[in-house]
């Protein structure tokens, strides 16, 4: 299946697409809302910009995707491979993200307010200047990661691993931090 192949199926009331391959896809600027990628095989895809609010993405394998710029709000992102992922300025607000494999990814500038990132890999992830306000990252691991300039307000951190992680400027008032202790 090509990318017109899926946009009219889309179209045409199609939203389940659980399990395709289509690796190297590319989807711009397009409205995909609710759309059913579960286990679906999507790396190397290209959705920059696209519209993808509440859809789902649950064990799905984007690793190496593009994502940029996209409308992933509500998105079900569970137990999904993000690894090397690009998804700068993304837009996440209440994404589900737990158990996702984000190692590598770049999520620079990338809006995650009150996103569920609860046990998340986010080794050497990218998320300088992101919005984690509110976000839940309890027992994630963000070894290496760059936190730098990004907003944590109110965040859960509970057991997370922030071995090596760049807070510079981080902004963590209110924060519960790895011990349990809410930062001031």
């Amino acid at each position: 299946m090509n990318a017109a192949e899926l946009v009219k199926q889309y179209q045409a009331g199609i939203k389940d697409f659980s399990g395709v391959d289509l690796v190297g896809i590319t989807i711009k600027n397009t409205d995909l809302c609710q759309i059913i990628f579960s286990q679906a095989i999507l790396i190397e895809a290209d959705f920059t910009k696209t519209n993808l609010s509440n859809a789902n993405f649950c064990l799905a394998l984007l690793n190496m995707s593009n994502l940029s710029e996209a409308i992933l709000t509500k998105a079900n992102f569970k137990s999904a491979t993000l690894s090397s992922a690009l998804l700068y300025k993304v837009s996440c607000g209440q994404a589900q993200l737990q158990n996702a494999n984000l190692q590598e990814a770049i999520l620079k500038r990338a809006f995650l307010r009150d996103a569920n990132l609860s046990q998340a890999n986010l080794i050497s992830a990218d998320l300088s200047q992101a919005n984690l306000i509110d976000a839940n990252l309890a027992g994630a691991n963000l070894t290496g990661a760059n936190l730098a300039n990004t907003f944590l307000q109110g965040a859960n951190l509970l057991n997370a691993n922030l071995t090596g992680v760049n807070l510079d400027q981080a902004v963590l008032i209110g924060a519960t931090m790895p011990d349990g202790k809410v930062h001031q």
